[in-house]
């Protein structure tokens, strides 16, 4: 028992990195401190892995890459940096969501922009069915909507209980993304 409260409190150790001009406390609990600086939005840790040559597609215990931890957090100049790295902008985790999903959900319109100009699809669905339109409409972020639509965003798409956007935009409560999806040929 002793051994296992040790190992325990072993995850919950902080490192330091100590490199010249950085300078940055990470968790160790995701495996990689690429993982950890995506997650937490610094810059510095980020770039200091990838100029180490650490694969920008490294995955924590759920899939995630740190691009998706990036999106999550909006961290857009992590994901820029990611992405000219060589990161994957439609690599799922184990739940099948995305990067663009993430930021989708999250309104983070410049960075969805950016994944969009750099090839992320807009129809990947996750496990579950659920696309990024389907995440936005929920959220009420109609500026996102509107550019996944103007991108090819698929009103038709259901998820895996038979819902589609329109029932997503529902839960959003926000009758103008209701309208937009409509016009865009969204039905029941």
């Amino acid at each position: 028992m002793r051994q296992i409260l040790n190992a325990a409190a072993g995850l919950f150790l902080l490192t330091t990195l100590w490199t010249g001009s950085v300078h940055a406390q990470v968790s160790v609990l995701a495996g990689h401190p690429l993982i950890d600086g995506a997650a937490i939005g610094d810059v510095e840790v980020v770039e200091f892995w990838l100029k180490r040559g650490f694969q920008a597609d490294i995955r924590d215990e759920d899939g995630r890459t740190p691009l998706i931890l990036a999106a999550m957090n909006g961290s857009s100049e992590i994901v820029q940096m990611l992405i000219e790295s060589g990161a994957s902008v439609d690599l799922p985790d184990k739940f099948g969501s995305t990067a663009l999903a993430a930021v989708a959900s999250n309104g983070e319109i410049e960075i969805l922009e950016y994944l969009l100009e750099n090839g992320a699809q807009p129809n990947v669905q996750s496990k579950a069915g659920e696309t990024a339109l389907m995440l936005a409409a929920k959220s009420g972020f109609l500026d996102v909507v509107e550019l996944l639509l103007e991108n090819g965003a698929d009103t038709t798409l259901l998820d895996y209980t038979g819902r589609g956007v329109l029932s997503w935009s529902d839960d959003g409560r926000n009758p103008s993304i209701r309208r937009t999806l409509e016009k865009a040929g969204a039905t029941e």
